[in-house]
């Protein structure tokens, strides 16, 4: 009998951390699925429509309510000010360098409380540069499924968006 109870406790243990590397795997995957479609839209400045429709199965509807408030806020401007540069209307707005990254590849995933912060690792490649810094990204599950819900800026240049994702779109 004491054999079968130990027996039965080692299988729950392995389940329990068997669900927790793959609600892990799923986080590292949405986010590996989300730097691929960035890098395929080339996303600069606010996602336009269409690259929004894109990108919102990734994000937390807080984010795609800030952007589109914020693509109304731009083009409001635009109309008012047709010879002025709008807010957000270039730069990398995903991550802490103005150019963006050239390619990326996933780093470590954590769990912290009731969230996931997966690093990525970032590089830009230009002619005259090559930057690498690291960027983390914090998911959080909505209906059973991992979302977006910020990206921590951890570049260490002064002239960066901001702090975070949610820094740089307010």
């Amino acid at each position: 009998m004491r054999k079968l109870i130990f027996t039965y406790a080692f299988i729950g243990v392995l389940l329990t951390l068997g669900a927790g590397v793959t609600a892990a795997q799923d986080a590292v995957e949405l986010t590996d699925n989300f730097y691929a479609t960035l890098r395929d839209l080339n996303v600069r400045g606010l996602p336009d429509k269409d690259q929004l429709k894109e990108l919102t199965p990734f994000l937390s509807s807080q984010i795609v309510t800030i952007i589109k408030r914020n693509q109304k806020t731009q083009a409001a401007f635009i109309k008012k000010h047709p010879d002025e540069k709008p807010p957000w209307i270039e730069g990398d707005l995903f991550s802490s360098l103005f150019e963006g990254p050239t390619s990326y590849q996933i780093g470590g995933a954590r769990t912290k409380g009731s969230t996931r912060e997966v690093d990525i690792y970032l590089h830009h490649v230009s002619e005259s540069d090559k930057v690498k810094w690291t960027d983390t990204v914090v998911l959080k599950k909505f209906g059973g499924k991992w979302l977006v819900t910020n990206i921590l800026f951890k570049g260490k240049w002064q002239f960066k968006t901001g702090s975070s994702l949610l820094n740089a779109l307010k």
